[in-house]
C-alpha cells in the first residue's frame, strides 16, 4: 500500500450507488439433451468464451462433465500452444473448450 494515502481520508465522502449481477442459466430442457446424445452415441462438446470456473460450473450442471481435469477441459491459451499432435492426444477426452476466441 502507498504510506502517502490515509485510508479514512481516501474513503470518505464516497456513496454507495449500486451493485448488478446477473446470471444466464441453462435451459430446462438442456441436461435431458445432452443426456440424450449420450444415450445416441454423440459426444457433446462446450466452446465458449467464458471463464473457466462458469464453463466447468455450467458443463456439471448440464450433465455433460462429471470431472475437471486437464485433459477434459482446455482453455483457449493452452489449445493455441499446443502441436496438432497434442491436440490429437487429447482431443477424444476433451469436453470444454473455455476462453476460445473465434479466429
Amino acid at each position: 500500500p502507498n504510506s502517502e494515502f490515509n485510508i479514512d481520508e481516501v474513503e470518505s465522502g464516497i456513496t454507495f450507488v449500486g451493485l448488478v449481477g446477473m446470471i444466464d442459466p441453462p435451459r430446462e430442457e438442456v441436461p435431458s439433451a445432452i443426456e440424450l446424445c449420450r444415450q445416441a452415441g454423440i459426444k457433446s462438446v462446450m466452446v465458449t468464451g467464458d471463464h473457466r470456473l462458469t464453463a466447468v460450473a455450467i458443463a456439471k450442471e448440464i450433465g455433460m462433465l462429471e470431472e475437471e481435469t486437464s485433459r477434459t477441459v482446455l482453455t483457449g491459451d493452452v489449445l493455441n500452444g499446443m502441436t496438432d499432435d497434442d491436440l490429437d492426444k487429447v482431443i477424444e477426452e476433451v469436453r470444454v473448450f473455455t476462453r476460445v476466441s473465434p479466429e
